[in-house]
């Protein structure tokens, strides 16, 4: 039959032997990939490895590679405000996809680039040892942790303390967002805000997508931990959190971005030099 068609026996059973034989190779290739970021999951993979998204998820499919889990989160108590909780200034910058219909949601892209803002937050961390508090300052432009602090307590004192460090390595912004707890509704994060011209801004009550960026950067920088069972005291703790963010900043793909916030922001630096855009 197959020589009627003008096909040699040899071609047909050899185009499937040529597939598996790259099948097997891609395989390799993911499981390279996944050993050196265990947690990126096929659109991150694709992008990394040059393929399309579905061959990615081919592969995977065929390795048996699965991207780990973060930790479920824990909620603890908050205390009283010193000050007024301001009005979420980074709003102003979220345009609606349709403006007839609001329910159709909002376009963040001009919120990211145009409002040279920074975010922030902390979250828990409980390892054999006990509890502890790591408060994280973020580039909303880039997705750049700049400044973070892991400590004891969830005072004010801690979240302050990683702004300082983020204000110490880079210009200030216009606007600094948070949500409305008492760590961030501060007489010490007003007075620096002051000092260096900066607009204080919260999420409404309720509303944590407010914050979703750094909500998100605190979901990978957990991610990155593993198992908090695995650390037995905060010096440990420290180290991983030293290093997941090292590997957040400077190696981790971003999908918005399509490469790391270190490069990306590299980039920004470099296009900025040439056009004269984002002073201090």
């Amino acid at each position: 039959m197959s020589r009627a068609v003008g096909i040699s026996r040899t071609s047909l059973y050899g185009r499937p032997a040529i597939q598996s034989g790259k099948d097997r190779q891609a395989v390799l290739e993911l499981k390279a990939a996944h050993d050196q970021h265990p947690l990126y999951g096929v659109r991150r993979l694709a992008i990394y490895l040059g393929w399309s998204e579905n061959k990615t998820r081919r592969i995977r499919r065929l390795s048996g590679v699965v991207a780990g889990r973060p930790p479920k989160a824990y909620h603890g108590y908050k205390g009283k405000p010193e000050i007024g909780a301001p009005a979420n200034h980074l709003y102003a910058y979220a345009l609606f996809k349709n403006n007839s219909r609001p329910q159709d949601g909002m376009d963040y892209s001009p919120m990211t680039q145009e409002a040279n803002a920074w975010v922030q937050d902390f979250t828990y961390l409980r390892i054999h040892s006990g509890m502890f508090y790591l408060a994280l300052v973020m580039d909303l432009a880039t997705r750049e942790v700049l400044g973070w602090k892991l400590g004891t307590n969830h005072s004010s004192v801690l979240t302050h303390t990683a702004l300082i460090q983020a204000l110490r390595g880079n210009p200030p912004p216009s606007i600094l967002h948070s949500d409305r707890g008492s760590e961030y509704l501060s007489e010490r994060h007003a007075a620096t805000c002051q000092r260096f011209g900066i607009r204080l801004s919260a999420s409404k009550p309720g509303s944590p997508w407010q914050n979703g960026f750094m909500e998100r950067c605190i979901k990978s920088i957990k991610e990155e931990l593993g198992s908090l069972s695995e650390y037995d005291d905060i010096a440990e703790l420290y180290m991983g959190v030293a290093h997941a963010i090292e590997y957040y900043n400077n190696e981790r793909i971003h999908l918005s971005l399509k490469m790391s916030p270190a490069a990306y922001a590299a980039g920004l630096k470099s296009r900025d030099r040439v056009f004269g855009k984002r002073g201090g």
